[in-house]
């Protein structure tokens, strides 16, 4: 069994954000953000629009504008700078404002959004302090919070949004105990209720409900701890996938598990936030599973392999007791050139398209995705080239 720090990660390819509460004079953060009608969670229909890149070496972000027909990738020439170290980007559902966690420097960097161009501009305030070693960040589904992973404490951090600004003040409590060792990956469910955090060293997943304006903490965003279950080998990402039945929607909980080689899937139970173990599918030995996203429309799940510097495919059971359960499509995934390493992967919001971003040479590869088989096919042009004076890309994140 392979077992390394996420420190050995960022050397090597690396995801995630996370960030910290700060303290001092706290603004008047104002009324949280509604939900954006134009984009229901695991409806995909939204079509994409950006496509930003995290540069772990040369400490900035690059971005593209995303062809929503064929998904092709248009550099936008430019680059934007961030702390040292980021690792990952996260946006507000609106698309108005981007959060990137620089690891080597404990902050995080704040970019509003420009409309149409996608262009970002550093909000004045920011960088914002945060936790030591932030490696993963998630804002909830109607903008209201934003979480964050911090490896190098071993808590998770918990903000409110001014919704005007894009700055971020932390909430009352925060930091909160990760619940485990080396938290690396945080997500947050789509109905906004619960947080879930993968903690690579302890090979658990932490579960947290959010405190609403009516609960007894009366700490709207804060965490509270519903439980902790063990999971494989070094868990490196997280994420909740949504299966749409005729009269029935199913929340699912997919893990990357870097240490042996699986991909495990979690029915959430949407009243409590509890998970239920549907199963784990094996890789190819030796693959080292990074990454793992799902597609909005919930029909397949799609993982990066940093070692064989490929992207499988995983079809979605639709239905019965086994619903989200996964099954490994040997040839519906794709193959990259040699040493590519992917580290991360990401779905369009249309869920037509998949990306992966190439740790070797910051390319991305841009792949179709067919809707009965989840078989990836190449789109034209991919993979697409990195920015001039960017490397050591490590995160990929795609908008509406």
């Amino acid at each position: 069994m392979r077992k390394h720090h996420f420190a050995w990660l960022l050397a090597a390819g690396s995801t995630t954000l996370a960030l910290v509460a700060c303290g001092g004079n706290e603004p008047n953060y104002g009324t949280p953000a509604t939900v954006d009608p134009g984009f229901i969670p695991g409806a995909g229909i939204a079509p994409p629009r950006f496509a930003y890149v995290a540069n772990f070496t040369s400490n900035n972000v690059s971005g593209y504008t995303v062809n929503p027909t064929d998904g092709k990738l248009t550099n936008m020439g430019l680059s934007w700078a961030t702390g040292n170290g980021p690792v990952s980007i996260a946006t507000d559902p609106l698309v108005k404002f981007a959060y990137v966690a620089n690891s080597d420097d404990d902050n995080i960097s704040v970019f509003s959004i420009a409309d149409p161009s996608g262009v970002l501009t550093a909000v004045a305030g920011a960088p914002i302090a945060a936790g030591d070693r932030p490696m993963s960040v998630a804002v909830d589904p109607q903008g209201r919070y934003v979480y964050v992973a911090n490896a190098g404490d071993n808590t998770v951090s918990a903000y409110v949004r001014d919704t005007s600004s894009g700055l971020m003040n932390g909430v009352t409590g925060s930091p909160f105990s990760a619940g485990g060792t080396e938290p690396t990956s945080v997500t947050v469910d789509p109905s906004g209720k619960f947080v879930y955090v993968a903690n690579f060293v302890s090979n658990t997943i932490a579960i947290f409900s959010i405190d609403s304006a009516s609960s007894a903490s009366h700490t709207p965003g804060a965490l509270t701890s519903v439980g902790v279950i063990a999971t494989d080998a070094a868990p490196t990402s997280i994420t909740i996938g949504v299966v749409e039945g005729a009269s029935t929607k199913s929340y699912v909980a997919y893990v990357a598990n870097f240490g042996n080689d699986r991909v495990t899937a979690y029915g959430v139970n949407t009243t409590t936030g509890a998970l239920t173990l549907l199963g784990a599918v094996a890789a190819s030995p030796n693959t080292s599973p990074t990454s793992v996203a799902a597609e909005p429309n919930g029909k397949f799940v799609y993982v990066s392999h940093l070692q064989q510097s490929t992207v499988s495919t995983y079809k979605v059971t639709q239905t019965g007791s086994s619903t989200g359960a996964l099954t490994l499509q040997a040839a519906a995934g794709a193959t990259l050139p040699a040493t590519t390493y992917p580290y991360s992967v990401a779905a369009d919001p249309s869920g037509k398209f998949i990306y992966t971003v190439h740790s070797s040479d910051g390319k991305v590869s841009a792949y179709q995705i067919a809707s009965g088989t989840g078989a990836l096919t190449a789109i034209t042009g991919s993979p697409f080239d990195a920015e001039a004076g960017t490397s050591g890309a490590k995160f990929i994140l795609i908008t509406k």
